[in-house]
């Protein structure tokens, strides 16, 4: 097995047997089914489709799911002193990273899919004539959009790890990072251009989750997913390598 494929597989068990693991995906999955009720009650008799209604309701609480699942990644190796004999040992950066980034995706992957259930199951037998506008298709469209989002939180905050020995600091940071900052930007440029306001009625990220919801794919926003995951985990590798310099 690759070094890569051994780091991903240590963690996703030390996630699988983490009790502060269960919590938050459990609290993920309560909150993103409360959404999904919301937004069916507020938007019932509208043209929103139920695929863009449950990308929408899960769509803003991926950071803190991914700020949560990130913070121990790195800063659990400083805090036990466990990084030093990381960097003493004849293991590339990049593979160290890209195990550990995956192992995140892999949980925040799955939670994601068990949210289905809502839309999927029980939505259709509660009420028979939505059963007719379920598309598997258009909920992997979705699910493709929320699976690039949720790469670029992990990378974010599995970078973010690199820096701190506490995790709570690493999650707060990684949250203020992957959900404070996109917020303020948006927030900056409606105050500071209020014409803005008609052509960005929603934040751009919800905007991504509606129109991949709907069919309309852009190689733009998935360019822009994949090149914020690559530049977070170049960052994140090239921390480690000034850790192994400084000794």
């Amino acid at each position: 097995m690759t070094v890569v494929q051994v780091t991903w597989l240590r963690e996703v068990r030390a996630f699988r047997g983490a009790f502060s693991c269960c919590v938050p995906v459990s609290a993920f999955l309560a909150v993103c089914g409360w959404s999904f009720v919301m937004l069916v009650r507020r938007y019932e008799g509208g043209v929103l489709q139920v695929q863009s209604l449950w990308g929408m309701a899960v769509a803003p609480w991926l950071p803190i799911l991914s700020a949560v699942l990130t913070m121990r990644l790195f800063s659990e190796e400083r805090s036990t002193g466990m990084i030093d004999l990381l960097m003493a040992s004849p293991i590339r950066e990049r593979d160290l990273v890209i195990g550990k980034f995956l192992s995140a995706l892999t949980v925040l992957a799955v939670s994601v899919a068990l949210t289905l259930v809502a839309p999927m199951v029980v939505l259709p037998v509660l009420s028979a004539p939505v059963q007719a506008t379920i598309r598997p298709v258009a909920f992997a469209a979705t699910y493709l959009i929320l699976l690039l989002q949720s790469s670029t939180w992990c990378a974010a905050g599995t970078m973010v790890s690199v820096f701190f020995r506490n995790q709570a600091a690493a999650a707060v940071s990684s949250l203020l990072l992957c959900a404070g900052l996109p917020v303020a930007v948006y927030a900056a440029i409606l105050a500071w251009m209020p014409a803005m306001r008609t052509e960005t009625a929603w934040m751009p990220l919800l905007m991504h989750v509606y129109d991949f919801s709907t069919g309309l794919f852009s190689t733009a926003v998935i360019g822009l997913y994949v090149t914020l995951t690559v530049f977070f985990l170049f960052g994140c590798s090239k921390l480690l390598a000034c850790l192994r310099l400084r000794g």
